[in-house]
């Protein structure tokens, strides 16, 4: 009974970090580096040889919103019973992730790439909820 006290404590004391970690990886995912990249040369460089395809963009999105999501289901574990509500927050990331892009660098009405890059986001999400749900 004590160890399992001990461990409670210890998870407890470990959340803050993780839950920070997290806000720090969702507001680096978030970010809009496409206008970094239009203000830097530099890093337009490093842009355009990551992403530079649109198999690589298409890659990226999904990658970023599966550990953004893995994250997400890991530090709060009872998400992985509410599938709808994690879905909701998923779209929602997704949707202010784009929002971000438009506002600060792309200056157009949302087209069918956006809705392939939050399809990818939706679906890369989808896929690491089904792996730590099983």
């Amino acid at each position: 009974m004590q160890l399992q006290n001990r461990e409670n404590r210890m998870k407890v004391r470990q959340r803050p970090y993780l839950i920070l970690a997290l806000l720090v990886f969702i507001a680096t995912a978030l970010f809009p580096f496409g206008w970094l990249a239009t203000v830097s040369p530099g890093f337009d460089t490093v842009a355009n040889f990551i992403f530079g395809t649109q198999l690589a963009h298409i890659v990226g999105h999904y990658t970023v919103f599966f550990l953004m999501g893995g994250g997400l289901l890991l530090i709060f574990p009872r998400l992985r019973q509410h599938f709808w509500l994690y879905l909701g927050l998923i779209f929602l990331l997704g949707f202010m992730q784009e929002f971000l892009q438009i506002a600060s660098f792309k200056h157009y009405i949302p087209a069918w790439d956006e809705v392939l890059d939050i399809t990818m986001d939706t679906l890369g999400a989808v896929t690491i909820f089904y792996f730590l749900k099983r």
